[in-house]
């Protein structure tokens, strides 16, 4: 740092610590953000690759400020959505702090009383907390926040990405303003993240205030090679297994490639879920200690110990053993593991932000990064009633769409701002635990007019009312203040409160008064739906969601497993556009290894014989299949309408089957559908079982549940255009050509 710099800025104490650590200069990011911090008059987004120095790039110019004016309590807050990666960073944070002076304190769930307690005694410098933490701070040291946070100048909130668009996010932008609110002040919020698309639109989800935009510093320099390769794989499905209930998956294949390709290195295997995470982990396991090899994969999810998780993600850190761990996402986000050397996914991922998050996990110390996938499609030789999605490669071709999408540098759009009546309940309560009582009117000028529920009107916000005093969780005193009730000061004083998620809860699944099952329920489900399970077919013929019950009959048509790892990620509209781009094109990326190759040259064989190109409808055996070539909200809801017009109709991978419905009846009742008045999200709603998905949406009428599910999960608009031009040929999808990586397929076939 020895050229004239924005580092000139930084306190002699910081830059001592960076000559300390043997930095010469700072890179882009961190020198553009050293004076959009330091003035503090706005809001900052810092977007760049993981591994980028992104922390330093905040923590640089915050801590010059504390060093500069030596504010009295604590002056900068550091917002993480793990406690691990608080960890994490306070081992880095804490080191610059020591060095020059600043108190550096951790808080959440498992930090020892004791470091608490010192810091309400003597707080200063830099508090590292989860919004579970700071929502108990602000209801239980209500006085001692407002003396000690007055002089609060910065909020760094870490993997922004992951806060957007869920309750979590909602509960982080109304703490946030609840403090400006007490404060009486403006605080700089500092937004860190490697995966944001459309940056514009994100900074409205930091701050929704009018004529609050941020100022925005992404980094140029991340373009990096990927080594990149799709591998294919024949799956072959027989009576006899689908009714081995001990192999759920049948990817033996895919685990003895695993094995064979990353074993003596360090690796991350992404599978989509808990189970089939713990099955390739089962079978690798098995593979190393009969061939009397050292075992090297593990499984690394939410439901295992903390301790073994942490076990697992130190060993990948020190990196001193070859070790592969197969996740969920719990390895998405910014925990520390070092640089591992490739990453695997197994089966299409669902976003193409998630994948280019993955990414980032390989391929630092510029080494290029190495990303595999490996897909599985059904062999249409070994079951003559195969669905139409496997003789058209579903799985391949979105492998593909995604790939395509991320080379060319799109990724899905921060989502849209939606009710959150769940956290709006939870906010109500706190704001009322914390101030003891409150007009209505007061209540929601702090948390919709002015704050992050928007969406709720003094009309729906009456009703939400309403609902909690029918549950005594609020009551209404004598001079009109709301202040908690009987069940509400029950359902605060639970630690459990703190967090706006829930823990799933599990449904039954009973068979002529047998059990065959429990799971947490996390897709809708109506009267006559089906689903498999267990390695069967079900359909829904009875369902109780206050009693948790769904009660099924045998079902032999095509049915798809039940969703069991959270809400469900929704397919956005670009991805599957540009898979009807894929199929429509004569290239073939030449990332596919062999099997893939063929796959994807039979699937566009398949899309060329039933004419797909011109037609967004097909006669099959079975009945109608109808391609809208749209995400999954639209065609949910094209489904759900139908389902209105007493049509029997199933989403399955990219298709809508409607069966035993001839050509004839399917032009009438879209002629019906046209000419009928439009339908609206609430009506559509009305008709669905499970309406309680988030926390508290158990305390919601169901006039107030129909309007929050309708408006997350129906496009009217998008479906009825589908509906319009049902014979119109679309226009493909092009993303704007502006390729984030150089491509290399050429992987060593050993490595």
């Amino acid at each position: 740092m020895t050229q004239k710099s924005n580092s000139d800025m930084l306190n002699p104490l910081i830059v001592r610590y960076l000559h300390h650590l043997g930095w010469k200069q700072l890179n882009e990011i961190q020198e553009q953000a050293i004076p959009c911090i330091l003035e503090n008059k706005s809001d900052v987004i810092i977007s760049a690759a993981t591994a980028s120095g992104k922390t330093e790039a905040a923590f640089l110019p915050v801590c010059t400020s504390i060093l500069n004016d030596n504010p009295e309590g604590i002056a900068a807050i550091y917002i993480s959505p793990l406690k691990a990666l608080i960890n994490d960073q306070f081992k880095r944070i804490e080191a610059m702090g020591d060095f020059v002076g600043i108190k550096v304190t951790p808080w959440h769930g498992d930090i020892n009383t004791h470091v608490k307690a010192k810091t309400i005694q003597n707080p200063s410098g830099i508090l590292l907390i989860t919004p579970e933490s700071l929502e108990s701070l602000l209801i239980n040291y209500s006085t001692w926040y407002r003396k000690y946070l007055k002089n609060l100048r910065y909020i760094i909130i870490d993997e922004f990405h992951a806060f957007i668009g869920v309750e979590r996010g909602y509960q982080l932008l109304s703490q946030m303003h609840r403090l400006e609110v007490i404060l009486k002040k403006r605080i700089t919020r500092i937004a860190l993240s490697a995966t944001l698309n459309n940056i514009e639109s994100a900074g409205r989800w930091l701050r929704s205030a009018p004529n609050s935009a941020p100022r925005i510093i992404e980094s140029k320099s991340g373009n990096k090679t990927l080594l990149l390769q799709l591998r294919g794989y024949d799956r072959y499905s027989n009576d006899h297994e689908q009714k081995d209930s001990e192999k759920p998956y049948h990817y033996d294949n895919v685990a003895a490639d695993l094995f064979k390709l990353l074993r003596g290195t360090t690796n991350l295997v992404f599978a989509n879920s808990r189970g089939k995470t713990e099955y390739l982990a089962t079978i690798m396991d098995k593979i190393s200690t009969d061939n009397n090899l050292p075992v090297e994969f593990f499984p690394h999810h939410s439901s295992l110990s903390k301790d073994l998780r942490e076990r697992l993600e130190n060993r990948l850190k020190t990196a001193d053993l070859p070790t592969t761990a197969i996740c969920t996402q719990t390895l998405e986000l910014g925990i520390d593991i070092g640089d591992v050397v490739s990453i695997a996914q197994v089966d299409a991922p669902s976003s193409v932000a998630g994948l280019r998050q993955r990414i980032g996990r390989s391929g630092r110390r510029d080494r290029a990064a190495i990303l595999r996938l490996f897909i599985s499609e059904l062999s249409p030789a070994s079951d003559s009633s195969n669905p139409l999605g496997c003789r058209l490669r579903d799985e391949t071709f979105l492998s593909t769409s995604l790939l395509e999408l991320m080379l060319n540098n799109w990724y899905e759009p921060p989502a849209t701002h939606e009710y959150a009546m769940s956290t709006l309940i939870q906010q109500i309560l706190s704001v009322i635990a914390e101030v003891g009582s409150i007009k209505a009117i007061s209540l929601w000028k702090l948390l919709c007019q002015s704050g992050p529920f928007s969406l709720v009107s003094s009309k729906i916000f009456a009703q939400i009312l309403r609902s909690l005093g029918e549950n005594d969780l609020i009551t209404q005193m004598r001079d009109g203040d709301l202040t908690l009730g009987l069940t509400g000061e029950k359902v605060v004083s639970k630690f459990s409160f703190y967090s706006s998620f829930k823990v799933q809860e599990e449904y039954t699944i009973d068979f002529n008064g047998s059990t065959i099952g429990t799971v947490p329920l996390n897709q809708p489900l109506s009267l006559g739906d089906s689903f498999l399970f267990a390695g069967k077919g079900w359909q829904v013929i009875f369902f109780n969601s206050e009693k948790r019950q769904i009660s099924v009959k045998p079902y032999k048509e095509k049915a798809n497993p039940i969703i069991m790892d959270g809400r469900p990620s929704r397919i956005h509209d670009g991805v599957r556009e540009k898979m009807f781009e894929l199929y429509c094109g004569t290239e073939i990326p030449s990332y596919l290894n062999k099997t893939a190759a063929k796959h994807f040259i039979e699937g566009r064989e398949m899309f060329k014989e039933l004419g797909l190109k011109d037609n967004r409808y097909v006669m099959g055996l079975d009945g109608l299949y109808i391609f809208p070539w749209k995400g999954d909200k639209i065609m949910n809801t094209i489904v759900q309408i139908l389902k209105h017009y007493k049509i029997q109709a199933k989403k399955i991978d990219s298709y809508i089957l409607l069966p035993g419905l001839s050509t004839i009846t399917y032009k009438q009742i879209v002629k019906t559908i046209l000419e009928s008045p439009k339908l609206n999200e609430e009506e559509m709603a009305s008709k669905i079982s499970n309406l309680e998905y988030d926390k508290y949406d158990k305390y919601l009428s169901k006039e107030l549940k129909c309007i929050q599910y309708g408006y997350r999960n129906f496009d009217i608009d998008g479906a009825m255009k589908f509906f319009e031009e049902a014979l119109v040929v679309k226009t493909p999808f092009n993303p704007k050509n502006n390729a984030a990586y150089n491509i290399c397929s050429d992987i060593p076939m050993n490595r």
